[in-house]
Parts: C-alpha cells; sequence; structure tokens
C-alpha cells in the first residue's frame, strides 16, 4: 500500500511491505539514490515498527535521550537487550529530513529488566555519545498526580505533537493567586525553568523549559494535578517573542546574574536545576502511564492555539 503527500514544499509518500524484511531492503536499497537529480530520504515511518507489536501499554517504558545520529533500533535493541526481553525499541525519526530526532524508547515486559537497563545504561556511550535514561512516563514510581477524565496519550505521542525546539508548556485552570514562585518549583522537577509568563486574572501561564523532553515529561506527569486547590489543565504553548499583553516575571535563581543568582537562590531556596524544595505543598512527580486528563482539542493544530 502507498500513501503519498505534500507538505512545506516537500514531497513524501509511505510504502507498505507485507514483511518487514522487505521493507529493510527497499530502505538500504534506496535510502540516498538520486532520482531524477534529487536525493530520495527513505527511513522507517515515525512511530512505526517493522511487524505486528503486542500491546505494552502495561509494560515498563525507557526514555532513552542524547542518541547519536547514527544510532537506529537495531543499535538500541541490541545495547539494551542485554537486560532483558524487550517488547519494543525504536528511535523517533524526522519525517521530512529522515534524521533522528535525537532521542527514543525502549520497553521492558518485566520491571526488574527495566531497573536494571536503567541502571546499567544511564550515562554510558552508545555510539559517538552518552546517552540519558530515564523512566518515560515514570511507571517505577508510585505517586501519582490525581487525573481528571479525558484522552489519556503516552509521552511518546506527546514528544511528537509539537517539534523538537518547542520547550513552553500552556498550563490552564489556575486560581487567580497563584504565583509564579510557587509555580516554578514544580516544574524545576522536569528541568531549568527558563521563564514564566502569567495570566492570573485569565487563569493561566506559560512555563518555558529548557528541554523538550522535560516539558513533554512535565504535560505527562502534571496533568490533572492540584495546583492551588484546582486540576490544571497542560499542553503545549508556542515559543515566541514576549507578548506585552502578557506580565512576564524574570525567575528568582534561574536567569540572573551570578551574584542576584546566588542572592535570589538563598531567598527562594530554589537551585538551579530542580531541588530541595519543601514539596509536600507541590504537586509529585508520578507515574500513570500517560498524559490523564488531556482535553482532545488541546493537541490539535497546535501551533494555531496557545500563543
Amino acid at each position: 500500500m502507498s500513501q503519498y503527500g505534500q507538505q512545506a514544499g516537500f514531497n513524501y509518500g509511505f510504502i507498505e511491505y507485507v514483511d518487514s524484511a522487505s521493507a529493510e531492503k527497499a530502505i538500504n536499497e534506496f535510502n540516498g539514490k538520486k532520482v531524477f537529480n534529487h536525493e530520495l530520504k527513505v527511513n522507517w515511518a515515525q512511530g512505526s515498527t517493522p511487524g505486528a507489536k503486542e500491546d505494552t501499554s502495561n509494560h515498563f517504558h525507557i526514555f532513552v535521550g542524547d542518541l547519536a545520529p547514527e544510532i537506529n533500533d537495531e543499535a538500541l535493541t541490541a545495547a539494551f537487550g542485554n537486560f532483558g526481553p524487550l517488547t519494543d525499541a525504536h528511535v523517533m525519526w524526522d519525517q521530512l529530513s529522515g534524521k533522528s530526532r535525537g532521542f527514543g524508547f525502549v520497553v521492558y515486559k518485566e520491571k526488574a529488566d527495566a531497573e536494571k537497563a536503567l541502571a546499567g545504561m544511564n550515562g554510558q556511550w552508545l555510539g559517538s555519545r552518552a546517552i540519558r535514561c530515564n523512566w518515560a512516563n515514570q511507571k517505577g514510581q508510585t505517586a501519582t498526580p490525581a487525573p481528571i477524565p479525558g484522552q489519556v496519550l503516552p509521552i511518546e505521542t506527546v514528544m511528537s505533537q509539537a517539534p523538537a525546539y518547542v520547550t513552553t508548556v500552556y498550563v490552564g485552570n489556575l486560581p487567580p493567586n497563584l504565583t509564579q514562585e510557587e509555580i516554578a518549583p514544580i516544574f524545576g522537577q522536569f528541568g531549568i525553568v527558563h521563564e514564566i509568563k502569567m495570566q492570573a486574572d485569565r487563569g493561566f501561564a506559560f512555563v518555558k523549559l529548557d528541554s523538550h523532553e522535560g516539558a513533554a515529561n512535565a504535560i505527562v506527569q502534571l496533568q490533572g494535578a492540584n495546583m492551588g486547590g484546582r486540576p490544571v489543565k497542560l499542553s503545549w504553548g508556542k515559543n515566541r517573542s514576549q507578548d506585552n499583553n502578557w506580565q512576564q516575571y524574570p525567575m528568582a535563581g534561574y536567569q540572573q546574574n551570578p551574584q542576584q543568582q546566588q542572592h535570589n537562590m538563598r531567598r527562594h531556596h530554589q537551585p538551579y536545576r530542580g531541588g530541595p524544595y519543601n514539596m509536600n505543598s507541590f504537586p509529585k512527580v508520578g507515574g500513570g502511564r500517560g498524559a490523564g486528563g488531556m482535553d482532545p482539542q488541546m493537541f490539535g493544530n497546535w501551533p494555531d492555539q496557545h500563543q
């Protein structure tokens, strides 16, 4: 079966083979070959893996970041297969460029195997880079934010809903009295918080983190969490220049010069990344298999939404 399309000046298509061996042979044969003076880029379709897949929703998913460009599904499988049988292993690819997006996921059926892989592979070299590993959905942990009814999305889906350069999270249904000092340490669990833009009277804020995967993890793990007495709704925001209609706060201890940063860190007890906050007053990073409570419209046409 073949499907074709065009987007932003790119011509592309999808071809489905009856078996994975034939598909792999086609990739090896045609990737990089010139046709009518144009070089073809051929790779596995994003999110696809050859052959039939079993339901892995109840398995243990590991996020693998900082992947070198040469690492493919086979290399990922070979590296992580030493810790136990894998039910899935795939690198995320950009459909237009055909290049790796620099991260992937491996899945184990047994928690013990996944824990061994986390302990053994985090910080290890795979190809030309040292990789980072963590629970993709924090299934290995016990604390869980209270979900609200709605669609459940795995982190792989959430990460693919926005381009890799987007690191801003929209936070909705906030109470009007919640401050940026209260929001900052909550999101500091997921990376460096660069800035927070709040519109308190309208009940929402935008939080800009330092990485796409950190923002995605925040969306997944804080979806429906109680902030100031309300279950919040999270989705992707849009990275853009400052809007004068928003109230923007410089992040104490996050973006100041070193002397001012040290002063603010002592004043707010906030380190540069994450840190020993009094987390009893904040939502905990927790379990769950996806971004519970998500408005199905939140991820549709994301660039046209939260500005």
